[in-house]
């Protein structure tokens, strides 16, 4: 068996009750985090907003439970909204891209290069595929699935429990097999749908 010389520098830190890796870069001091998250390898969270005209000022908000895989970027928000949120429980995949002024909802699942614009909103237990593309100011439903390699445009409506694919997004119905799992009603169905709406609305008048 071949010996390797392993170093023996301490490669993940205990951070406010967050696992952190040695080599990510966190600006702790415009985040507000809560505990139980995973940092890792060559994360970045905090760097500024990539605008041409705008910069970057507020706060980033994680809360409890996400794991961040390797590369993945979480930029600060800008002065619209000043804030870049992240939920609990998500799982971002490695190379995942989060730009200002997102919000990220509970038990959101973003595979390996899924990549959001700014201002872009993801309701609760959504799932992005792998190099997905989200334009900024879209609003993507709760428990909807956007399948690999799908290009979502402006004013296209993500509604909740559907399901995406292709460039430019085309619908496939809806995400039967996700809603039933989750044990989402037609009446729950309904109330996610009405909160989009209010999301959109909100989005809408931001950019009239």
């Amino acid at each position: 068996m071949t010996k390797y010389n392993i170093t023996s520098a301490k490669q993940w830190f205990e951070i406010g009750g967050n696992r952190v890796h040695h080599t990510a870069m966190v600006n702790w001091e415009q985040l507000d985090i809560g505990s139980g998250n995973e940092i890792g390898p060559y994360v970045c969270i905090g760097t500024d907003a990539q605008h041409r005209t705008e910069p970057s000022e507020g706060t980033i908000l994680i809360g409890d439970n996400n794991i961040i895989r390797e590369y993945s970027t979480v930029n600060l928000p800008t002065r619209f909204s000043k804030i870049t949120s992240i939920g609990s429980n998500c799982y971002f995949m490695a190379l995942s891209h989060i730009a200002h002024d997102c919000v990220v909802a509970d038990n959101v699942i973003f595979s390996n290069n899924a990549t959001l614009g700014g201002h872009v909103h993801i309701m609760q237990n959504a799932q992005v595929g792998f190099s997905a593309t989200i334009h900024q100011y879209q609003v993507i439903g709760s428990y909807c699935m956007i399948g690999m390699g799908t290009v979502i445009p402006r004013n296209k409506k993500i509604l909740p429990g559907t399901k995406w694919v292709g460039n430019p997004a085309k619908t496939l119905g809806m995400n039967d097999v996700g809603l039933q799992r989750a044990g989402i009603s037609e009446e729950d169905l309904e109330k996610e749908k009405q909160h989009y709406e209010n999301i959109s609305r909100r989005l809408n008048s931001h950019t009239s």
